[in-house]
Order: structure tokens, then C-alpha cells, then sequence
């Protein structure tokens, strides 16, 4: 995976290299839960030992503006918990959550194409996951249970 180019969006040259991992597993491991995260980043330099060199961590143009990073996750075999990162896209502060049902249903579907089957998908309840799960029709008032 170290030679993967981690743009924003679906990576779809995770998808392709899962493929040969999916393929390996038993049925009962390709079952995994899709979670939706959100954090704040940071601009800041550090020290790399290995080069004796300083570097600036990557932040997007846009971080003046207070903007977090929404990385995706696909977690399977829940026996082991492993997880990977298969898409991230940098967002306001103020995003409009509707635009996650759509990504949500394109890994949905890549999963699916490689054998994998997203039986859940797991997100706080911030303003941006509650409008997604709005566009999913799925609506949680206070002391109301998802299941």
C-alpha cells in the first residue's frame, strides 16, 4: 500500500489492491462496518530523525478557514478490528452532510464489487452525519435508539 497516491475522494486503488486480500478471506471476514470521522488538523513542522531534516506537515490551502479532514474507514473481520483508510475528502466547517450519502454509496458499491459486504456504517452525530443520515431518511430524535 506504501506506493498508493492518497488524493482526496474514493481511493480506488485501495479498492484494487484489497482485491487480493479479499479474495483470501472466508465469508464470515468479509463483513465489515463503514465509519465516517471527522478531525481537526494542525499545522506543524517536524523533526525526521531518519533524515536529520525538518518538514512542514501537509495542510490544505483551505485550513486558514477552519477546516477539518473527514477520513473514511472500512473496518472488516471483527474479530481483529483491522481497518483501512478508503477515502477522505477536506471539508468546512460548515459542510453540507447530504454529499456523504452519495460517497457512502459509491464504497458501498466498490466494497461490494471486490467482495466485501458493508453490513453497517457508524458515524457520530455531528450537524454534517446528521444531515447525511437525513438523506438516508434514517431520522434520530433526542432519547430515540438506532439499532
Amino acid at each position: 500500500m506504501q506506493n498508493i497516491q492518497f488524493k482526496p475522494g474514493v481511493l480506488d486503488e485501495v479498492f484494487h489492491k484489497l482485491r487480493f486480500k479479499v479474495e483470501a478471506m472466508r465469508d464470515e471476514e468479509r463483513v465489515c462496518c463503514l465509519t465516517l470521522d471527522e478531525m481537526s488538523l494542525t499545522p506543524k513542522m517536524e523533526y525526521d530523525a531518519g533524515s536529520d531534516s525538518l518538514w512542514k506537515r501537509y495542510t490544505p490551502k483551505s485550513y486558514r478557514y477552519g477546516q477539518p479532514h473527514t477520513c473514511l474507514y472500512v473496518r472488516w473481520n471483527y474479530d481483529t478490528m483491522e481497518k483501512q483508510t478508503v477515502g477522505y475528502h477536506f471539508t468546512s466547517n460548515s459542510t453540507d452532510g447530504t454529499i456523504f450519502k452519495e460517497i457512502i454509496l459509491d464504497i458501498k458499491q466498490k466494497a461490494s464489487e471486490i467482495g466485501l459486504h458493508i453490513e453497517a456504517v457508524s458515524s457520530d452525530m455531528g450537524s454534517a452525519n446528521r444531515a447525511m443520515w437525513r438523506a438516508f431518511s434514517i431520522i434520530c430524535a433526542p432519547l430515540c435508539e438506532i439499532i
